[in-house]
Parts: C-alpha cells; structure tokens; sequence
C-alpha cells in the first residue's frame, strides 16, 4: 500500500511579534545571564585593580577658595588676571618650608615646586550644564561652545609626598597649612597699595629760599596725587568704613575739597597783600617757569603739536561696517580697529593738559603783576603767611596720617577674608579618573548585547537547519 505524504511549512508571520519575542527570550535567557556573569567578572579583575591599585597617586591636598568682587570674571583684586601659580611660589615655598622647621627634609624648594600643583575645581554651573548637555540639553550644549569657566576654588596638590619628598603625613598636611597662611600674607602684601603718601614733606616753609608761591603749587600737587587715589578707592571701596578711623573714602574726598580750599584762602592772601621773600628773585623765578610751560604749551598745541598730529591721525582711520541677519532682523555694527580709541585717549590727555598748563600761565601772570609794585613786602605780612602756612601743613600731615591709615585699614579688612581654606589637609590616594559604575554599566551591556546576536543567529541556524529536514525528497513523488 503505497501512503502519500503531504507537509506543510509553518508560514512564518512577518514582522516582530510576541511570539517571537517569547521565543527569543525562552531560547536566550540562560546566555545573557551566563555573559553577564562573565562580563561582571572580568570588570572586578581587570578594571578595579586598575582604579584602586595600578595608577593611583599618592597625594596630600588642601584646598582655598577666593571670595572678592571681580573673582568670577577670573580677576585679582587689582583688575588684572588671577594667577594661582603664586600660591605655589619658590617665596611662599621656602617661607612655609621655615614655619613649618622642615629644612632638615625639605632641602631642595625646587623640588618641592616640581611635585606641587594646583588644581581648579569645577564650578557648579559648569558641572551642570555639562550633565545638561550629556543629557540631550541642546541649549546646554551650545552654552558650552562659547563657555568659560571661571573657577573660584583651588585644589593644593603635594604629589607623592613621602616618595618624593620623604614626608611623613603629618609633615605633609603640617606643611599644606603652613604654605595656605604664607599665601595669605603674600596675597595680601601684593595686591594691598603700597605707594603710601608721605607724612613728613609739607615742611616747606621752614626754607627761607623757597616763596610761599612755589610752596602752594608744590603742596597742591602733591595733593592732586593724593585726590586721584581717593577717587579709585571711593570706587572700589564705595561701602567701607573705616572703624579705625571713623571715615569712608567719600568722607576723606570731602575733607580734602576744604583742605585745597583752604591752600586757596591763603594764596589769594599772599597775592592780596603781595607776600614776597625776594622780588627779584621770584621774579626772575616766574619768568623763568613761564618760559617753560609756554615751551610745553606750544609742543602740544602749536602748529605741528601733539595734538595737531594726533588729530591728523585720527582722521585716516576708517571704520569697518559688517551685516548680519537673523529671526528677519536686519542690522549693522560699524567698529574701529583698537588703535582709534588709544588716539582718543591721547588726544583727551593732551587736552587736559593744555587746560592745565593754561592755568598755570594765568596764575604767573597774575603774579608778575603783582610782583610789579616796587615796595618791600612788610615783615609783619611774611609772619602772619609763615604762621597760616605752617598751621596748613600741620593740618595736611594729619590728613595724610588719616588717609594712610584707612587705606590700610581697608586692605587689612578686605584682603584677610579675600582668601580662606576651604578644606583641612589630607593625605590620600587619586586613582585613575573613571567612573567604575560606569565601566560595569557599559560592560553588562555590550554583553547583553552580544548574546542577544548570538541567540539571534543560533535560532537562524536552527530554523534554516529544520527546513532543510522536512523539504521532500524527491520533489513531490509518492513513495513506494
């Protein structure tokens, strides 16, 4: 009897299904779990000795923070670029190396400088548009193309201190101290004003060879000195007071307006009751001055002056116009090159001193005229000046000792809480800088990963090698 047999091939469904799906996992499940296993372990014995023992450093660490206005903008407290490399200075080095008596181990401050770093630590913001960025954050990510990072705490770094410098712990974290307070006083003696004013110059008058004239334009300069740095710290230190001293910078402006106008009370009285020592020496004096200023006027303002040419310059110097359009908004930015705004502020500086020297030339005229009148200026009148001058310079001394002492006062008050340690020293180990979660996370998955393919291409091999069984024979014919 012969039999016929008829197969029929499983028509398989397109596409992904949950059968499928199902299948996958029923035939791969036991795979993933045997390679994540696998890939667990051989992270733990190769990526966590590396981490923990294979390059890790030694360290001994500290850390400071800045806190002034003008520090985010990456400033000093003087307006110019911060630079940290101060804090590990062969000064600073050697001072702290004394404090802390460890000449007998330290011999060598050079060395010490070359196992020493410092380090900035990441601000908050930065961190977060980092992690922002990472994330998908497209905003984040273009803030960080034109971003920079302005840091205002810095990690001291002792590389190996034993091995390189034969430092037991506590000399390591006694020496971090010792450079953090020698920093401090060299922090605060290099941005504080050291060019202080001189208390003992306005004693002028006790020189019988020098006119009260001279003496009142040598004090009001001197005093014009002491105006422009009061201008700058009325600025910089707009809300200090002085408890020292009972007085602020603008107080001290003030009190200078009457001191000047009180120079002016007393040479309008030598002038009105024409006070000389010599006339003909101070005549021949004045002359000789007003020659002088003249020589320097026309330098500046003549023909082919200073000015003149500054001028001439200016003029050649075109601007540079660029367009640019965006969101449907048309503009236009015209620029002049660098050296057009340097111009300018020589040209407004030979100005303000042509004003000046004008004033000055006035003032000689006036006091030639008066030099005029042939009578001897009486003694009683060149006792009186004597007494009111030396009362003036008695009064300036003081207010220059006032002002010395409040700028003082105010760096004293600024500076020691300008920098502070942030963060006792320690000695420790950095490993190498990855994140072993990370390590794990990636290795799991590249695992997965792979026996997933592996599964995939088994049942591919399985399925075609079952279709190969059931495919007849002979094309169709029945068997016999």
């Amino acid at each position: 009897m012969n039999k016929e047999y008829v197969y029929e091939d499983e028509q398989e469904t397109e596409g992904i299904t949950f059968k499928k799906i199902g299948k996958f996992f029923q035939k791969g499940w036991l795979r993933m779990v045997v390679y994540l296993v696998i890939a667990a372990l051989l992270v733990t014995v190769i990526a966590v000795p590396i981490k923990v023992y294979a390059k890790s450093e030694p360290i001994a660490q500290t850390s400071i923070e800045y806190i002034y206005e003008g520090i985010d903008d990456g400033e000093a407290p003087d307006g110019k670029p911060l630079n940290t490399d101060n804090i590990i200075s062969t000064t600073v080095l050697a001072n702290a190396v004394k404090e802390a008596n460890l000449q007998n181990t330290v011999k060598d401050i050079s060395l010490l400088r070359g196992a020493m770093r410092v380090e900035a630590v990441l601000t908050e913001e930065y961190v977060r548009l980092t992690e922002a960025a990472a994330n998908g954050d497209q905003a984040a990510a273009n803030t960080l193309r034109t971003y920079t990072m302005r840091p205002t705490r810095f990690n001291i770094i002792i590389s190996d201190p034993a091995g390189k410098l034969d430092l037991s712990d506590d000399q390591a974290k006694l020496l971090l101290n010792k450079i953090v307070a020698c920093y401090y006083k060299d922090f605060q003696k290099r941005y504080s004003l050291t060019s202080m004013f001189a208390e003992n110059t306005y004693e002028l008058s006790q020189n019988d060879n020098m006119e009260f004239t001279d003496i009142y334009d040598t004090y009001l300069q001197s005093l014009d000195s002491v105006n422009a740095v009061l201008q700058q710290m009325s600025e910089t230190g707009a809300g200090f007071v002085s408890t020292e001293n009972n007085t602020t910078f603008t107080q001290l402006l003030s009190d200078l307006n009457i001191l000047r106008n009180n120079y002016s009370l007393f040479n309008a009285y030598i002038l009105s009751n024409n006070v000389w020592r010599n006339k003909t020496t101070a005549r021949s004096a004045l002359l000789s001055k007003q020659t002088e200023i003249q020589n320097r006027l026309d330098a500046l303002d003549g023909e082919n002056g200073s000015i003149q040419r500054l001028k001439a310059q200016i003029a050649t110097i075109n601007p540079t116009t660029s367009s640019s359009d965006a969101s449907g908004v048309h503009t236009e930015k015209t620029e002049y090159p660098e050296i057009y705004e340097t111009l300018h502020l020589r040209l407004d500086e030979a100005n303000r001193q042509v004003e000046e020297y004008t004033i000055q030339l006035k003032n000689i005229e006036t006091r030639l005229e008066k030099l005029q009148v042939e009578a001897q200026t009486d003694e009683a009148a060149i006792s009186k000046a004597m007494d009111n001058l030396s009362a003036l310079e008695n009064q300036t001394a003081a207010f220059i000792k006032k002002v010395n002492a409040t700028i003082t006062d105010y760096y004293d008050t600024t500076l020691s809480s300008s920098v502070s340690q942030v963060q006792p020293p320690v000695v420790t180990r950095r490993s190498i800088d990855f994140n072993i979660l990370v390590v794990y996370a990636v290795a799991l998955i590249v695992a997965l990963l792979v026996a997933g393919v592996v599964t995939v291409i088994k049942m591919m091999k399985s399925s075609a090698k079952t279709a190969e069984e059931v495919a007849p024979a002979d094309d169709g014919k029945t068997d016999k």
